[in-house]
């Protein structure tokens, strides 16, 4: 049997996905990307918690530096704040700002509309059977 080259047609995927949900952004005149929006959503989901640079970096695999620069831009931008942590001064705790929770309702909306765009003449059945395979595909790959 061929091999067919799955992951790059996933990875092909992925970009398009990307730079669709990007473009969408771009068009509503947003500064927020589409990463942003999932840190600002993490952060919705965990309200109450201390959620600090560490568990963006865990949550998202990502590398420090990439947490880092992402955090300072969200922060210069107005959707984070980062405050103390009273049992370690050297810890910033991110909080997401009303600025931040309004551009991440924007950003869901746009993402509901992205993703009826998406399947558009899919089945539900098709729509399972691939999310199957993408399952078995990241088992896979750990």
């Amino acid at each position: 049997m061929k091999q067919l080259p799955v992951g790059r047609e996933v990875r092909m995927l992925s970009n398009l996905i990307h730079r669709k949900i990007n473009q969408m952004v771009a068009d509503e005149e947003e500064t927020l990307t589409a990463h942003q929006d999932w840190v600002l959503s993490f952060l919705v989901r965990n309200e109450g918690q201390d959620v600090v640079q560490r568990d963006i970096e865990r949550e998202f695999s990502i590398r420090r530096s990439t947490a880092s620069h992402m955090l300072s831009l969200m922060e210069h931008n107005g959707y984070i704040e980062r405050r103390g942590v009273p049992h370690d001064a050297r810890m910033k705790r991110i909080v997401i700002t009303e600025k931040g929770r309004e551009a991440q309702k924007r950003m869901q909306e746009r993402l509901a509309r992205f993703e009826r765009m998406l399947q558009t003449d899919i089945s539900d059945e098709e729509i399972a059977e691939f999310l199957r395979i993408a399952e078995k595909l990241a088992k896979n790959i750990e």
